[in-house]
């Protein structure tokens, strides 16, 4: 998959391991990845999608 395709809202969300209603409630909340509107619809791009998981990493002990 490229890092520059976009995904609709059910794609992104089996990207993500999460149901579609999980990112529709981030959107609402401003709380998910970053997305875009085309038309009033919503896309994902992949690599918003790598970086906001990456973001997102825990740390532990050995990390350091």
């Amino acid at each position: 998959m490229s890092a520059d395709q976009f995904l609709d809202t059910r794609q992104a969300a089996a990207y993500l391991h999460h149901s579609k209603s999980c990112l529709e409630w981030w959107r609402l909340e401003n709380r998910g990845p970053r997305y875009f509107k085309f038309g009033g619809r919503i896309r994902y791009r992949v690599s918003d999608l790598d970086n906001w998981l990456a973001a997102r990493v825990v740390k532990t002990s050995e990390d350091r």
